[in-house]
């Protein structure tokens, strides 16, 4: 089976006609471009509420920050990019995702430093302890993301794709800094080893999808 006669076969099997997979991409490519200051106010707003549903112990509030969260945009442009091998695109999702991570972990340092929260409550300490079942999570959002993508789904189904792409990465951020913030490397890479492979399995299926 040659590789072309397999993309025809899952084209047909997700519903992604030839003529939609260039505007996909064009679709993919302009965003990077397009109001960069409504994404780093989504991202602020839902790193805030995050943080707070952490230290509060409530998986309701840290569910409900991620309904705004914008981070499955530029994670599915660089897997896109390393598919195709577009270096531009490549570098600005990467520059974008980086300085996402930076800025909510920062936040989160200093939020802790600032006010009076020690306390490691269990939703902070369940991401401080990766497991396999983590990672599997995490693949299975890469999923629905790359193929709510392909398909250009409508805005609720985007919506909960990007959810489930947050859940997996903006608490572990948010862990991060709370970690930093009181001093406490065990709890600081325990989270940062959770946010990376995460962050790696998502890049790679988008990539391989």
């Amino acid at each position: 089976m040659t590789k072309r006669t397999f993309q025809e076969i899952i084209q047909a099997l997700i519903g992604v006609p030839e003529e939609q997979i260039q505007d996909v991409a064009e679709a993919l490519f302009a965003s990077t471009e397009q109001r960069p200051a409504v994404y780093w106010i989504y991202l602020a707003i839902s790193g805030g509420i995050a943080y707070f549903g952490l230290v509060m112990n409530s998986t309701a509030v840290v569910i409900g920050a991620m309904l705004v969260s914008p981070l499955m945009t530029p994670l599915v442009q660089t897997g896109m990019a390393f598919a195709v091998g577009n270096p531009y695109l490549a570098l600005r999702s990467l520059i974008r995702v980086f300085l996402s991570m930076v800025g909510v972990v920062v936040f989160a340092a200093l939020t802790t430093m600032i006010l009076p929260f020690e306390q490691i409550t269990p939703e902070i300490a369940a991401r401080t302890q990766p497991n396999v079942l983590d990672l599997l999570v995490a693949l299975f959002c890469a999923v629905v993301a790359s193929l709510t993508t392909a398909r250009q789904a409508g805005d609720t189904i985007s919506a909960a794709a990007g959810t489930a792409i947050s859940i997996a990465l903006v608490p572990p951020l948010c862990v991060m800094g709370f970690g930093l913030g009181i001093l406490d490397g065990r709890i600081f890479l325990g989270s940062t080893l959770l946010f990376i492979a995460n962050l790696s399995a998502i890049i790679l299926v988008a990539d391989l999808f």
